[in-house]
């Protein structure tokens, strides 16, 4: 795995949680994670992550301190990184139309497609080439759905990384 120092780096949801939970793959993107200087993940992103650990803990699959640690970890990550960059306008009409039209051609929800479109046009979406932004998921359909787009993405479940 050799890093390219220009190239940002979008975890999904998918990612982030595997990140502060240990599950099958996480291994993976922890240490790809690590090495990577640009990384950071979308407004939805990090609230669904959020969403997917308070599931976990209500499920009895992870501990009420482990609940609480995950998220103070995400939440402090994102805060540092992620907060901060200027992403798109969610609520504007053209965005959500865009978002739209991807949830109909795809069966992806609107968060997926709201991922898609931050990392087509949102504040990374100048890197071109071997520069462009990867979008980092376990999620095999959303992977897909981007590289239709003409993104990169790893589903680092199955491929080696990028």
């Amino acid at each position: 795995m050799n890093s390219i120092a220009g190239r940002a780096n979008c975890f999904d949801a998918s990612a982030l949680v595997k990140l502060y939970v240990d599950e099958n793959g996480s291994d993976i993107v922890r240490t790809y994670f690590k090495q990577e200087p640009t990384k950071y993940t979308t407004p939805f992103c990090f609230y669904e992550s959020l969403n997917v650990l308070k599931t976990k803990w209500l499920r009895e699959e992870i501990s009420k301190e482990q609940y609480i640690q995950s998220a103070w970890e995400l939440s402090a990550w994102y805060g540092a990184v992620s907060r901060r960059i200027n992403d798109l306008d969610f609520a504007s009409h053209a965005t959500f139309s865009d978002a739209k039209r991807l949830v109909e051609k795809t069966s992806l929800d609107f968060s997926d497609a709201f991922q898609i479109l931050s990392v087509k046009s949102g504040y990374f979406s100048v890197m071109i080439g071997d520069s462009q932004t990867v979008l980092v998921t376990a999620d095999k359909k959303l992977a897909q759905a981007a590289r239709d787009e003409g993104l990169r993405a790893w589903y680092f479940m199955e491929e080696p990384a990028p």
